[in-house]
């Protein structure tokens, strides 16, 4: 009579088992990201009231341009401004030393006895890249994402380093750009990558 040996698979199983836990783990590098916290509350300076003259209530309107780029009006925003010359006026606005330009081209101005109407297209070829805001809103996309939901104990966010403020170059045509920043999000069982991409005033997160 011949007896059989008991087939040993649960080590093969246990193994199995760790490398799959392995493969879900965070695939962010430490050494080259910084963790994403819940954001504070940001004290936002004013915005004021639009002037009435025309060149100044363009360079209000650059101005509000570059606040959009930073998140918001910023006492440290500085602008800028040569005249308007014809239907030109160019701007370079500053921020925490980096310093972006920003031109506008008015166009069907129209004086009138109350108001003057006119048009404008309003162009930089670079813009504001901000940490804090960056971080804030891929806090404020994960959270969304979740339905408003507080983070779990096992959510992670980070994002790749990068400085405090710096400038991105953007499209002919303000297309989305690829900043080569990523974001990632750890649920605990595996990690969602987010590429950072801007336009002239906004930034968002893409698969």
């Amino acid at each position: 009579m011949t007896v059989r040996k008991p087939r040993r698979t649960a080590p093969v199983l246990a193994v199995a088992s760790v490398v799959l836990l392995g493969a879900c783990g965070p695939k962010y590098d430490e050494a080259t990201t910084e963790p994403v916290s819940s954001p504070a509350p940001t004290s936002v300076a004013e915005r004021g009231k639009s002037p009435s003259e025309l060149a100044a209530k363009i360079r209000f309107e650059i101005k509000e341009h570059a606040e959009g780029m930073i998140g918001g009006p910023n006492l440290g925003l500085a602008l800028q401004c040569g005249e308007l010359s014809g239907s030109m006026m160019k701007c370079s606005a500053t921020f925490k030393d980096q310093t972006v330009q920003i031109d506008a081209r008015v166009y069907d101005y129209s004086p009138g006895k109350t108001f003057d109407t006119y048009k404008q297209d309003i162009t930089a070829k670079a813009r504001f890249l901000v940490r804090d805001q960056v971080h804030r809103e891929f806090h404020e996309s994960i959270m969304a994402f979740q339905n408003g939901g507080p983070l779990g104990a096992d959510d992670v966010l980070r994002c790749d380093k990068m400085p405090e403020v710096t400038t991105v170059r953007l499209g002919v045509d303000d297309e989305w750009v690829d900043t080569g920043i990523r974001c990632y999000h750890y649920g605990g069982t595996l990690t969602t990558t987010k590429h950072l991409k801007v336009m002239s005033k906004d930034i968002g997160f893409h698969d």
